[in-house]
């Protein structure tokens, strides 16, 4: 019974061991799959400005390798504006001629020469000052657009090491505790085999114990029993004794031993006197 106690103990415990193993297991997918799927959504959300960045940098790049180069007079000459600015002066100073008698003077060639200097000279610098802004404009807007992958990417990077190390943690306590949970388990069953290996073992000695004094109880019944069955007490170290010459080890014991016969060596008593 106690050996079947000791093992219907250790099957239960194990049962609970597994159980609790299984659970841990289930926690820690559960851990995983719910910390794969952040960072799976944080890299959907990082996209477009991954790809902003990308696009940028290609542009900044571009931009770097062909720096600002100043335009032309004749480009800034062949503007719309400066043709109609051109147009609309010259007309306007032949008309102002005409009216005065001084279309054909000198006056009036000096007149139109100033002003298309003057209007070449202030196109040509408003030309420029558009081209260099553009240029700064591009220029800012793809850094810009830099910037924004590069926070993209350092942010994507801190989520990386977040993830990386919420499923080291999923993982190191996840496998500590089913580990502990299948040494439970291997602790349960060895207790079981240990106790119904002991259950065992004390049923034996109980026997064991039971036979030996059943003979040394048999033995002296014999002896009580049986005039020719002479007890011989044990002598030397192995003090064995014996009944009606068979040796047996359980006489050897002094609860079996006949207690000595006080008045074997005492004097014989004297004679009354006869009167």
């Amino acid at each position: 019974m106690q050996g079947n106690a000791a093992q219907d103990a250790a099957a239960a415990q194990k049962s609970y061991a597994q159980q609790a193993q299984q659970l841990e297991a289930a926690n820690q997918q559960k851990g995983v799959d719910f910390q794969t799927q952040e960072w799976t959504g944080q890299q959907a959300a990082e996209q477009p400005y991954q790809a902003l960045g990308a696009t940028s940098a290609n542009a900044y790049a571009n931009l770097l390798q062909h720096p600002f180069t100043a335009p032309t007079l004749a480009e800034a000459q062949n503007t719309p504006g400066y043709q109609f600015n051109l147009q609309t002066g010259t007309q306007a100073i032949n008309e102002n001629a005409a009216a005065t008698g001084n279309l054909m003077s000198g006056n009036t060639g000096t007149a139109l020469q100033k002003y298309g200097q003057g209007l070449a000279t202030n196109t040509y610098q408003q030309a420029y000052q558009n081209a260099l802004t553009q240029y700064q404009t591009n220029l800012n807007a793809a850094g810009q657009g830099v910037n924004t992958g590069l926070t993209s990417t350092g942010q994507l990077g801190q989520f990386g090491q977040a993830a990386a190390n919420n499923l080291s943690n999923l993982y190191l306590t996840g496998g500590q505790q089913q580990a502990s949970q299948l040494n439970n388990q291997g602790a349960a069953i060895a207790a079981g085999d240990v106790g119904q290996a002991n259950a065992y073992a004390n049923m034996a000695q109980g026997i064991a114990g039971g036979v030996d004094q059943g003979l040394a109880m048999n033995a002296m019944g014999n002896y009580q029993n049986s005039p020719t069955a002479a007890y011989t007490p044990g002598t030397g170290p192995s003090n064995v004794g014996s009944v009606g010459g068979v040796p047996d080890p359980a006489l050897g014991s002094y609860q079996y031993m006949q207690p000595p016969n006080p008045y074997v060596n005492a004097p014989t008593p004297p004679s009354p006197l006869l009167y």
